[in-house]
């Protein structure tokens, strides 16, 4: 049995904390299995995963594991995409939880919430992309010289605001060092042909 990791669909969301996840798994070369579920299947998330949300993964062994950053843990441990140096781990984590907000910033308020977005594109945006890219001014991965889970989640909240919002990307276009992370990270071989799997898988689905 593979892992199985379970998310609901979302039409044009790309993923969202599950594409993160799907990158550490490339990343860690690492087989997995996706389960979509429909919108209508959200409640039934708390049947397996005691905070009733999803993404959740259903290890090899029948484990269930809740939490992105959990499901990345398990996939890249026992690989360099999971540091196990203390000072590679610190920073890995200093960019994981600063991208991971960056991520919950955008994500926590409705489309039609012209305060929060407001607050969002003034104070948030770019207090999280000029932290960013203030690591990756200083190298060339979160951790150093190797991508790892961080990476993965920098990426992905980076592509989620600027798909989104004109300020991100904005802030995106303006800054070198996570213009050159991008590009750093998309060249990964296996990350590169993910990534072209996904576009292909879209085109057929956009729920995937």
């Amino acid at each position: 049995m593979t892992d199985e990791l379970h998310y609901v669909r979302l039409p044009n969301a790309f993923g969202g904390r599950a594409e993160m996840v799907r990158y550490c798994f490339t990343l860690a070369h690492k087989p997995w299995k996706d389960v979509l579920h429909a919108r209508e299947e959200f409640a039934s998330a708390g049947e397996r995963n005691p905070y009733k949300q999803f993404p959740y993964l259903v290890t090899s062994t029948g484990e269930v594991i809740p939490q992105s950053m959990a499901i990345m843990c398990h996939a890249a441990h026992g690989t360099d995409v999971w540091p196990t140096g203390t000072r590679a781990l610190t920073h890995a984590l200093s960019v994981a939880q600063g991208a991971y907000d960056l991520y919950q910033a955008f994500g926590g308020f409705a489309a039609d919430d012209l305060v929060a977005k407001k607050k969002f594109e003034e104070r948030r945006a770019p207090q999280y992309f000029g932290a960013l890219a203030t690591y990756y001014a200083e190298r060339p991965f979160a951790a150093g010289t190797t991508p790892s889970f961080a990476d993965c989640i920098a990426r992905e909240a980076i592509a989620w605001c600027v798909r989104k919002n004109e300020v991100a990307k904005g802030l995106l276009e303006a800054s070198p060092a996570l213009g050159a992370f991008v590009e750093r990270f998309d060249a990964i071989p296996a990350i590169a042909t993910f990534q072209a799997r996904q576009r292909a898988a879209r085109e057929a689905d956009p729920s995937v």
